[in-house]
């Protein structure tokens, strides 16, 4: 049996399916993975989607997890992210959960769904949409994790404030040949009493204790009327010399005064180690991978912000990961200024290439200008053994916004055994 199942829309690009979501869970995706006592299932999924209402009003979108048929089902995991029609309406979700807890051997389907919270509001999904399941074991630990009990939107109340909050926390064993891929999920809202022009939260990861420890990343999100916000984030920690069992600490900070936040959840943080010196697996981040890390200029053509080559053979599939932290600029004279962000995977060269998978996210230049956007996608179909490079672009979708990549910037890359029997596709 595979350890890795996939879902994917054949085209799996902005703008290439329409799927309505109503008040009532719209499912989305489904697979079936077989599993058995002591097994982890790590889940995943990337949805573009855009708020429809013809006015301002804000647009909340509930993602659930079940273990079997939506409503009759368990429910798992879910997450509320948000959009404004009338500004920045288009969104990337990223979603992660790790299930476990199976009591007998049998084959378990897991849904994704969405609803829109309120019957007054309309959103649709136009891509991409993927969903995956990887399965591992509790007992290897080759997937630490942690996440709240109830891993769920509104299980938790913890206030953001001016200082680093903890909120997640895991110890990992590495070699000195490991590079450690993180990834995290977070769930929050603005909870000052104007919402306006914004509310940032700084997310910090930490290699021991916050502050008195290495500060390995960090990322800035924003959030203004809608209020709800759903942040995903990416890393790779490496340069190990010696084996040691290491402490990390993820923390939560809202810095402006009388700005406070509250994570409400999810809040899911897990691991990978990787092999740092493998051709199957190349990464790229910035040298300070942080907010305010780097200045990239995001213009009206696809801008190259990052490129990694790895070794594919048949029969492998390419796991693509990249998040992206960028920065819409006010201008003079112009109130507001919304712009959009067109990001692309390629194989190969931008344009030239094949262009694999794409997403769309916005934002608003005076209110939630500070964006963190996270991407994934399982490229298949390799027939003969070779290097293949992928390249990350950017692109504005309007000349009229001054938009630049501050930080951070990741794009990590792995090739694992596969075969076509495992994709589901619609």
């Amino acid at each position: 049996m595979s350890n890795l199942i996939i879902y994917s829309i054949p085209n799996n690009t902005y703008n290439s399916v329409l799927i309505p979501i109503t008040s009532v869970p719209t499912p989305l995706a489904s697979i079936t993975v077989h599993t058995s006592p002591g097994d982890t299932v790590a889940l995943r999924a990337e949805i573009g989607w855009i708020a429809q209402m013809s006015d301002i009003s804000i647009t909340n979108v509930i993602f659930k997890f079940w273990r079997g048929a939506p409503v009759t089902g368990t429910l798992l995991f879910s997450a509320i992210d948000s959009g404004e029609a009338s500004f920045d309406k288009n969104v990337v979700t990223s979603l992660g959960h790790v299930d476990t807890d199976f009591t007998s051997v049998s084959d378990t389907t897991y849904m994704l769904t969405a609803e829109v919270q309120s019957p007054n509001t309309g959103a649709a999904v136009v891509g991409p949409l993927s969903f995956t399941a990887t399965r591992g074991t509790l007992a290897s630990g080759d997937l630490p994790f942690y996440q709240l009990p109830d891993n769920t939107a509104g299980s938790v109340s913890i206030p953001v404030t001016e200082s680093p909050q903890p909120i997640a926390s895991l110890t990992v064993n590495i070699a000195p040949e490991n590079a450690v891929l993180f990834r995290a999920v977070i769930g929050w809202r603005a909870a000052g009493a104007s919402a306006t022009p914004k509310t940032d939260v700084i997310f910090k990861l930490w290699r021991g204790a916050p502050v008195t420890g290495s500060l390995i990343f960090s990322a800035d999100d924003s959030a203004d009327v809608e209020r709800n916000a759903l942040t995903a984030l990416i890393h790779v920690d490496s340069g190990f010399t010696a084996s040691q069992q290491v402490t990390y600490t993820l923390t939560a900070e809202a810095p402006d005064p009388g700005k406070p936040a509250t994570i409400i959840g999810p809040v899911a943080l897990s691991t990978a180690p990787e092999e740092a010196n493998s051709p199957q697996f190349r990464f790229s981040t910035l040298p300070n991978n942080t907010a305010g890390g780097a200045i990239i200029p995001i213009l009206t053509t696809p801008t190259p912000l990052s490129a990694v080559t790895v070794q594919a053979t048949p029969g492998d599939a390419a796991i693509l990961r990249a998040g992206i932290g960028w920065m819409i600029s006010p201008q003079p004279n112009i109130f507001n200024t919304v712009a959009g962000v067109l990001f692309k995977l390629w194989r190969g060269a931008p344009i030239t290439g094949t262009l694999v998978s794409s997403a769309l996210d916005s934002g608003d230049s005076n209110f939630d200008n500070r964006k963190v956007t996270r991407l994934s996608y399982i490229d298949t179909g390799f027939t003969a053994s070779q290097p293949v490079t992928y390249t990350l672009t950017a692109e504005l979708t309007t000349s009229s916004s001054n938009v630049n990549v501050i930080g951070p910037l990741t794009l990590a890359i792995s090739t694992v055994p596969f075969n076509d029997s495992m994709m589901q596709q619609s």
